[in-house]
């Protein structure tokens, strides 16, 4: 791999807020490069475990490759904390959706690459690679764009209703719950409307994944706690959708072995991204 550029994005979402983020490129190349965009999961940021390493692998195999921060995750990177509690705890599925949307409006219009770029990109070819809560995002959006020619779900969340009757109830009576980030134990609220949005707009993953035209890579650990394999199947199943193609790694959790900072590669991971690459690509995997 050669040498990878990195720069900073931002595009205002409105009064005060963006959205914020990284593009990497290989610096030296020769054809059209696609685009790959790296969404990241509930409570993760730009800047998470191994998301800037893949980021970074992927570029090096011939992408432009975007990895953003919604509106609502105001982060430090290094302590892993959201310094804007009150924001985060606004957040919904629809608001990453339409942001989302605005990036990729951005990409399409070059508005946000540079001039050592947006002559030599194809913005054809945007691929979504999804992880975890990002890998729901993908979905609702994928279903319903064309702009979209393929997604690689790592750990994604099969459903996005997990809640109990009784957390609903008591969510709905206080507006809000609190929660510790079992991650970096800082304190979080999500306000109800999280819960409002998705039933408001029926965010049922299988009627999303049965929708979507283009192919569908999910790669899944055989041990992730965070998401059980079944739930993954189970979205599957009553997707049916013949695009849709499940990879299980064993011995592995819903990170793949890796932690906030992150150190070093695991064996899982770099099969993750080796799959993650060949399948961008076209190539079997």
């Amino acid at each position: 791999m050669g040498e990878i550029k990195l720069e900073k994005f931002e595009i205002p979402t409105g009064i005060n807020d963006k959205i914020i983020g990284d593009i990497r490129y290989p610096k030296n190349f020769e054809n059209s490069l696609p685009i790959s965009i790296i969404i990241h999961g509930f409570t993760g940021h730009k800047d998470w475990g191994f998301l800037p390493y893949l980021a970074e692998k992927v570029a090096g195999a011939g992408f432009v490759t975007l990895v953003p921060n919604f509106s609502t995750d105001i982060v430090d990177p290094f302590q892993d904390f959201f310094i804007d509690v009150e924001k985060f705890s606004t957040f919904t599925i629809s608001q990453w959706v339409s942001e989302l949307g605005l990036l990729i409006e951005n990409i399409r219009n070059k508005r946000i690459l540079n001039d050592a770029v947006k002559d030599l990109v194809d913005t054809g070819r945007i691929f979504l690679i999804g992880q975890s809560l990002g890998g729901a995002v993908s979905m609702i959006y994928a279903s319903t764009h064309n702009s979209i020619q393929k997604l690689c779900l790592l750990g994604s969340v099969g459903t996005l209703f997990r809640y109990t009757q009784r957390q609903i109830e008591e969510w709905a009576k206080t507006g809000f719950i609190l929660f510790t980030n079992s991650r970096t134990g800082q304190e979080l609220k999500l306000n109800f409307s999280y819960y409002r949005d998705i039933v408001d707009n029926n965010y049922a993953l299988e009627k999303h994944l049965s929708q979507i035209k283009v192919p569908v890579l999910f790669i899944h650990g055989s041990e992730d706690l965070t998401v059980p394999l079944k739930e993954i199947q189970n979205l599957i199943n009553l997707a049916k959708n013949p695009l849709v193609k499940l990879i299980v790694l064993p011995n592995t959790n819903h990170t793949f072995g890796i932690e906030h900072p992150f150190t070093k590669p695991t064996e899982a991971l770099d099969k993750v991204i080796e799959t993650t690459i060949r399948f961008l690509k076209n190539e079997e995997v």
